[in-house]
Parts: structure tokens; sequence; C-alpha cells
């Protein structure tokens, strides 16, 4: 396993669970969007789609840009 997302390993603790990403507490995620906003702006990815292929757009596509 490589490098995950917040998201990613929210999604991975709490298997079977669709609104995984609720657990996140708020300074943890606000922290990590805006970190994961700058990855993005350096890698020219704010205007992509569905980044991780998956044919879906969801929050995981966020955590895409840090494998």
């Amino acid at each position: 396993m490589g490098v995950e997302g917040v998201y990613s390993f929210c999604r991975l603790k709490q298997r079977g669970d669709t609104k995984f990403y609720d657990s996140i507490p708020p300074l943890l995620e606000k922290k990590y969007l805006k970190t994961i906003y700058n990855c993005h702006d350096c890698s020219s990815t704010l205007d992509k789609g569905d980044i991780d292929g998956d044919d879906v757009i969801t929050v995981l596509d966020i955590d895409a840009v840090v494998r």
C-alpha cells in the first residue's frame, strides 16, 4: 500500500459506510484540504475531473494527487 490521503484512509477504516467522510474531524479536514489544494495547484490538476480514473467524481479524486 502506498501513500494514502485522508479520504482514502477513512474509507478503508470505515468499510461499508457510504458517508465515511462525515467521520473526519473538521479541523483535520480543513488543514488537509488547504495542503492538498497546494498539491493540486503545483501539479496543475485543479481543473481536472476524474483524477483517480474510476469514472466517478468523488472526494477520493482529491487524494489522487498524493499517489
